[in-house]
């Protein structure tokens, strides 16, 4: 069997830590050891705030997560259970798979305007991170309209690099489609340097509409809030290229749960 041999970009040594959150776990799951369950939603039964937790080791990173919905109409964000799984190969399953169960999402409010923001505090404003988060709720192609805007705030540097695929509105905001995320997109920010305070927000919304740059056909509010993400600590350090198989941290982590 051949081996594709690429270059990637990675940390001088291994990122000082990387944490997943699985934000609508349940009980009989699959979920690796050291990870967080941070969510929002009726019918979430877990905290909507708390720190991460380096997977490595369980140690407390010192990185606050604190999930704040901003309503619209109707029924506020759900929890749900749905059965999904991610495609293999694709680049949520290469990332997730390992450590968190692609099952459940947390959805949306019954009219245009809502947004759930991801606050994340207590990063070293010297610091670089690097951000992804995705969800799939496995609807078929009846639910590709139903789209997610994902959005990077509050950062003074970062680099847009999510899959290959996703539609692009600005280095700052991608969308694609989560009601059938058969490609498993992920959105993911590179280089993550937060102002002073140490905090940065990833908002999600439904689609900003193709007036605005969105994905065209968009349902007008039907996008879903999350699912999965990860966040990983790479240090003060430059980054180097490496040449071999996808060593990414969290590929180095398969090991230790």
């Amino acid at each position: 069997m051949s081996v594709i041999i690429f270059s990637i970009l990675v940390s001088l040594a291994n990122a000082n830590w990387v944490a997943f959150n699985d934000c609508v776990y349940r009980d009989g799951q699959h979920i690796a050891k050291n990870i967080t369950k941070f969510g929002i939603g009726r019918g979430n039964p877990h905290p909507e705030s708390g720190n991460l937790l380096d997977q490595s080791n369980g140690s407390d990173t010192g990185a606050k997560v604190t999930f704040l919905e901003h309503k619209s109409t109707g029924n506020s964000i759900n929890s749900a259970t749905d059965k999904a799984e991610f495609a293999n190969g694709s680049d949520a399953a290469n990332i997730f798979n390992d450590f968190v169960d692609a099952t459940g999402n947390m959805s949306y409010n019954d009219g245009p305007g809502w947004y759930l923001d991801l606050k994340i505090e207590g990063l070293d404003s010297a610091g670089q991170y690097t951000f992804v988060g995705t969800v799939q709720r496995n609807g078929g192609g009846g639910y590709k309209e139903r789209v997610t805007n994902w959005k990077i705030l509050d950062a003074k540097a970062f680099k847009n690099e999510s899959s290959k695929g996703v539609h692009t509105i600005s280095e700052d905001s991608i969308e694609f489609s989560i009601g059938d995320n058969s490609s498993g997109y992920v959105a993911r920010w590179t280089g993550i340097q937060s102002g002073d305070d140490g905090t940065i927000i990833i908002r999600t919304s439904h689609s900003i509409g193709s007036d605005n740059g969105g994905i065209d056909g968009a349902h007008a509010y039907k996008g879903y809030a999350g699912g999965v993400f990860m966040l990983e600590f790479r240090g003060r350090g430059t980054s180097v290229k490496a040449k071999g198989k996808l060593t990414t941290m969290w590929s180095l982590l398969k090991s230790t749960y």
